[in-house]
């Protein structure tokens, strides 16, 4: 499933295209791996097994594919009285694989997600400007962005004016067992 919605970026309209991974298991895991180059770690703060996937799927990313960004996304900061993952522990995490990474509660607030993927795409955005700059190439690649349905539906789907796009994948705990199985230019 394909959602479209525009995310502002420096008060800049970003269109940014939302494919849900979970609905389709037609593709194998390394396509939606080459597919992507940015993917969102999602885990609950009071599910230390959720955790513990995420860090495996970190570590699985770097190793699939090493020159991948990764943003880790601890969820429910509002269920603080449950922690069964301690920020630092998480934090740590980040900083071994040189992740982005994030507290928030999709529940109290969608700002909280889209302000946490905005800082996210714009260090991507800065990222390939340097890139662009360092090989003499100054245009940034056309991409998509690949993000799950919940995330979908919190952000919107709203049909963006055609212009280049960034490519994004937010994995879960479900998600990634079904794509196991299956084997924004900002």
């Amino acid at each position: 499933m394909l959602y479209k919605c525009v995310l502002q970026l420096d008060g800049i309209p970003q269109p940014v295209e939302i494919m849900d991974t979970s609905a389709s298991c037609e593709e194998s895991s390394d396509a939606h791996l080459q597919w992507a180059d940015a993917f969102v770690v999602v885990y609950s703060i009071t599910d230390k097994d959720s955790f513990q996937w995420a860090a495996s799927t970190i570590q699985e990313l770097q190793e699939r594919r090493p020159s991948a960004r990764v943003l880790l996304l601890g969820n429910k900061s509002d269920l603080g009285h449950l922690r069964e993952v301690e920020e630092v522990e998480a934090s740590t995490l980040a900083l071994r694989y040189s992740t982005h990474f994030s507290e928030l509660s999709t529940a109290e607030s969608c700002e909280a997600v889209t302000d946490a993927l905005d800082a996210y795409l714009k260090e991507i955005k800065i990222q390939r400007h340097h890139s662009g700059l360092s090989s003499g190439n100054v245009s940034p690649k056309q991409r998509k962005l690949s993000v799950t349905r919940m995330l979908g539906s919190l952000i919107g789907r709203h049909s963006p004016p055609p212009q280049p796009i960034t490519e994004l994948i937010v994995l879960d705990k479900e998600e990634r067992s079904k794509l196991v199985r299956c084997s924004r230019q900002i």
